[in-house]
Formats: structure tokens, C-alpha cells, sequence
């Protein structure tokens, strides 16, 4: 890394969607797709990992119209390297697809 050069203190990633069945759906729990993981045991790192969806809103609050949705990665989901997690809030449907933060905190190494 060149001195001077941005350090980026998250991992990219996707929103799939939700945990869900057939028939039913869990809004709950949210399915997030980790930049660079791609197997089951890769995901074991960032169990517990803070996630941080953002996004825009329409009314300026607190100088930013700019507002944040805080989860928490709580197990993998399938092989390869999908998540499940879960917001303080569900997610809203218009979220699926759209990027979140995962950060490299807190550290359980």
C-alpha cells in the first residue's frame, strides 16, 4: 500500500434478499452476498461483523440526507459464502440489490 493511499475499513457487499422458503418468506433475516468470500468457511470471519446499509433519503436531517440501517452478521447461509444477517429494522424490499458495508469490527481474532 502507497503511503498516502485511502484505506477502506469495510468489505463490499450485495443484498440478496430474504431468508426464505417456498412458500414463505423471513423478513427478518437478510441474505448478504460478501465481496471476495466465496465458501462457507470463509464466512466464519465475519461472524458478528457489524453491516451497514445506506441510503438516501428526501428530508435533510442532522445536515445529511444521507441515513444508515446498522445489523449484525449472524451465521453462513448455503456454501458459497453467502451470509444471513440481521437489522435492527428489516431491511426494505427496495434494498435487495443494493450495496451494504460490512466492517472489520469487532474484531474477534
Amino acid at each position: 500500500m502507497a503511503k498516502g493511499e485511502p484505506t477502506r475499513l469495510y468489505v463490499r457487499g450485495l443484498v440478496l434478499g430474504f431468508k426464505r422458503a417456498r412458500m414463505n418468506q423471513y423478513n427478518h433475516t437478510s441474505l448478504i452476498k460478501l465481496e471476495g468470500v466465496s465458501d462457507a468457511p470463509s464466512t466464519r470471519f465475519y461472524a458478528g461483523k457489524k453491516l451497514c446499509y445506506i441510503y438516501k433519503a428526501k428530508t435533510k436531517k442532522q445536515g445529511t440526507n444521507y441515513r444508515t440501517m446498522w445489523g449484525k452478521v449472524m451465521r453462513p447461509h448455503g456454501t458459497s459464502g453467502v451470509v444471513r444477517a440481521k437489522f435492527a429494522k428489516p431491511l426494505p424490499s427496495n434494498a435487495m440489490g443494493a450495496k451494504v458495508r460490512c466492517m472489520l469490527y469487532p474484531s474477534n481474532i
